[in-house]
Order: C-alpha cells, then structure tokens, then sequence
C-alpha cells in the first residue's frame, strides 16, 4: 500500500512542494568544508596565550547609574529620634495628623 504522511494528503500538490522545499536543503550544506585562514601567521598569533593583548581601561556598571534625588545627607541621630516620636507606628502617626490638623493655622 502507498503510505504518504498526513501533511502532504491534506494539502496536495502544494504540500508536496513544501515538503521538498523543506527536505532538500540542510544547513549543514551552507557551511565551509574548512576554516578560513587568510593570513595563517596572525592566526597563530592570536591562538598564542602569551601574545601581547591591549590594556582594557576600567569603567564600573555604575556609573551611568542615577545618583538619586537627596542633595545631602541627614544626620541618622536626628532621623532616628523623629521616628521615636511614633512608638506605636503607623497610628500615632495618624493620630498627630489629625491633631496637627485640627489647631488653627497662623496667618502671615
């Protein structure tokens, strides 16, 4: 019996092209039968570890990185005793809003 596969009974005549189109080419074809050496002395060369290599300058990752918003420092001793002023947290903090809030606003 003539066995074909699925792909060229459901297409036709189309997918028999196709198939040979895929088939017939393989990239194994494309390549060289052997390496290219052009200049065989410079080759060697660089296939040498002890041949003389330029000096690559450093640049760090950083440094196109953003430096950031702050213009200064603050002083951790001051910051730490802000914080200190809200020792149950959030809720103080909610707390001394609605205080700040409710007295009277002086007017310049």
């Amino acid at each position: 019996m003539y066995f074909s596969p699925p792909l060229l009974r459901s297409t036709g005549a189309f997918g028999v092209g196709l198939a040979l189109a895929l088939l017939s080419g393989t990239p194994a074809q494309a390549q060289p039968s052997a390496p290219a050496m052009n200049e065989p002395a410079r080759t060697l060369q660089a296939s040498d570890a002890a041949s003389p290599v330029p000096a690559l300058p450093y640049r760090s990752v950083f440094a196109d990185l953003p430096k950031g918003v702050e213009e200064g420092s603050t002083d951790w001793k001051a910051a730490n005793k802000a914080v200190a002023q809200f020792p149950r947290g959030h809720i103080d903090l909610l707390l001394w809003e609605k205080a700040q809030a409710a007295k009277p606003k002086e007017q310049p």
